[in-house]
């Protein structure tokens, strides 16, 4: 019974190789060439990595044009073995023979060079010692240089991790220079992809909304989202730590008249000038801060928009403006980026701030809208509600006819930032300062009372706030 269902399975695990071979090697391949695989990818399926050491070891050795498979699915094969191994010679030996995969993979089946070693590199990242830092960092170079964007997420991640640590072991030969021509190279690469998968996204979505998706449209579109988030949390970990060595007076040694003069007609330079100007940073109070208030940044936006009118230059142009106070342009400029981004996150950006330049205005009403499409577009943040808050903050005394009404305003806020709060930890912060100064203003517990308003009560706030919240008179 048990040899009648090993032969099966071998069966099976042939058929499968078969159909894996398109390559051609099979034909050509010996029978202990194709033996010795079906039992290996046979262990490989069944995750007994250790045991399909051999076979694998064998196809590797003799096996060579045999299928690509031997070097996709050998480097697991070996990270087990290594992992297993405690004589560090033996081990080290292992590490060499993981390396060589990549490169027999390139020699024998050369169409994704660049992806492959960029493969190696994240492998080298985890066993090379400290000492080989500069090594592992040239590896990913190498990487980016043959395929600039068609790379894993996690693929860029450790790329800035080693750009960061280059800095850090040396800064007088990789200077910030080096850093942020890198930041710039691997930021565009990441946008690339974001454009890419967000496209896809919204022909799926467009599909699903005609009733025209079928099953292969639905897991599509759920691999993309998952690949999609990938990417974000990397571009969101890779600004932080940007945000720690763009400081603006550094930035100034790169980015000042000279330079400008020097670079004014190169478009690339003047779109990673614009980015990395407007980059915001953190503060400790939560606010954001960034280096548009500098002269060089109103020049290098001026000429990044004549040359190149896009949703990076419009979003310099609105900084600039709401900086200024100029909320008419700022609000013009900030829909302008909305419908040039491809990226759904920095268009919901785009329009909270449009909001935010509508609230300065006294816009309220737009100003809701404007949170509300922000909302719609990224409904992960919490920015879209603490805007929503702030203007029906500020229609204190716009809906309603007495005093208790007038305030209840502040309820509705309150639950905006309670929403910001639950859904986006990084706006927590700032949610409960705001809470906290609102409840402050909340109708008086003895004059809602006269107007036959008491704890617990639902009350339906009119005009275009049109909200219903609880009576509660003990927010804290």
């Amino acid at each position: 019974m048990k040899a009648g269902r090993f032969i099966f399975t071998l069966l099976v695990a042939f058929a499968c190789f078969q159909q894996s071979t398109a390559q051609g090697g099979f034909q050509n391949a010996s029978e202990d060439c194709k033996n010795n695989y079906s039992i290996f990818f046979e262990l490989y399926k069944t995750r007994n990595y250790l045991e399909a050491y051999e076979g694998w070891k064998y196809t590797f050795d003799n096996c060579k044009e045999m299928t690509k498979n031997i070097y996709i699915y050998g480097p697991t094969i070996v990270k087990a073995k290594i992992d297993a191994e405690k004589d560090p010679n033996k081990k080290r030996k292992l590490i060499q023979l993981l390396y060589s995969i990549y490169d027999e993979r390139n020699k024998y089946f050369p169409e994704k060079d660049g992806y492959v070693i960029g493969l190696k590199a994240m492998d080298m990242m985890i066993y090379e010692p400290q000492s080989e830092t500069e090594k592992v960092f040239n590896t990913f170079q190498k990487a980016l240089e043959l395929e600039p964007s068609e790379h894993s997420a996690a693929f860029f991640n450790n790329y800035f991790i080693m750009v960061v640590r280059m800095y850090q072991a040396d800064s007088k030969n990789f200077d910030l220079n080096r850093v942020f021509e890198t930041f710039n190279l691997i930021s565009e690469a990441l946008e690339i992809n974001n454009n890419n998968y967000n496209r896809q996204i919204e022909e799926i979505q467009a599909r699903i909304d005609a009733n025209q998706a079928n099953d292969k449209d639905l897991k599509t579109k759920e691999r993309l989202e998952k690949e999609l988030e990938n990417y974000t949390k990397v571009e969101t970990n890779i600004e932080l730590q940007i945000a720690k060595i763009a400081t603006c007076d550094r930035l100034t040694a790169l980015y000042n008249d000279q330079t400008f003069e020097a670079n004014k007609d190169d478009i690339n330079w003047l779109r990673r000038a614009a980015k990395l100007l407007q980059k915001e940073r953190e503060t400790d109070d939560g606010e954001k801060e960034s280096c548009i208030t500098l002269p060089i940044f109103l020049k290098i936006a001026n000429a990044l928009n004549n040359l190149e009118p896009s949703a990076t230059s419009s979003r310099s142009v609105a900084k600039i403006a709401l900086y200024n106070k100029d909320y008419t342009l700022a609000i013009e400029s900030f829909k302008k980026a909305a419908e040039l981004e491809a990226d759904p996150v920095k268009r919901a950006d785009d329009w909270r701030r449009a909001g935010e330049a509508m609230l300065m205005k006294g816009q309220l009403e737009n100003a809701k809208l404007a949170a509300l499409r922000s909302i719609m577009l990224n409904p992960r943040s919490g920015e879209g509600h603490i805007l929503l808050a702030k203007v029906y903050a500020a229609a204190e005394g716009v809906c309603g006819n007495n005093v208790f009404e007038k305030k209840a305003v502040y309820w509705a806020a309150i639950d905006k930032l309670k929403t910001a709060a639950s859904i986006d930890p990084s706006v927590a912060n700032k949610a409960k300062r705001l809470i906290a100064e609102y409840s402050k203003r909340l109708p008086d517990k003895a004059i809602s009372f006269q107007f036959n308003w008491k704890q617990g009560d639902k009350y339906t706030i009119g005009c275009w706030i049109n909200e219903t919240v609880l009576v509660d008179f003990d927010i804290k």
